[in-house]
């Protein structure tokens, strides 16, 4: 497992998953997007992996990041979080990922489907 700290999200990198929380009050944008983007070709470089999105904080988030952010070798969206507003945002997002996209209360139910997934 690798672990990266940036200014604005934590990234830890498993063999078959990411697992990324961005930071309170973040506007994630393309930008961030192609940051986080490089470390996974880097680290993934051609296999395939689940990103978990551990929604623990708060954050604006553009629609941007779906249409053109996207990795060929990312197989599934994970989205987790205990708060119903979340499951809502997940539910809104869901149309604009076109592969494997779920919601989990835990990281370990997302881990676990993550690990399945292959």
């Amino acid at each position: 497992m690798e672990h990266y700290v940036t200014e604005f999200c934590e990234i830890e990198l498993y063999t078959q998953y990411v697992i990324i929380t961005i930071n309170e009050d973040v506007n994630f944008t393309l930008n961030e997007a192609s940051i986080i983007r490089d470390k996974l070709r880097s680290y993934y470089k051609s296999n395939d992996f689940i990103m978990i999105s551990h929604r623990k904080y708060h954050y604006d988030f553009s629609s941007e990041v779906y249409k053109k952010g996207q990795l060929n070798n990312m197989k599934g969206l994970a989205i987790v979080s205990s708060s119903d507003t979340e499951r809502d945002k997940a539910i809104i997002e869901q149309p604009l990922y076109g592969k494997s996209f779920t919601f989990f209360s835990t990281i370990e139910e997302a881990k676990s489907w993550a690990e399945s997934f292959f």
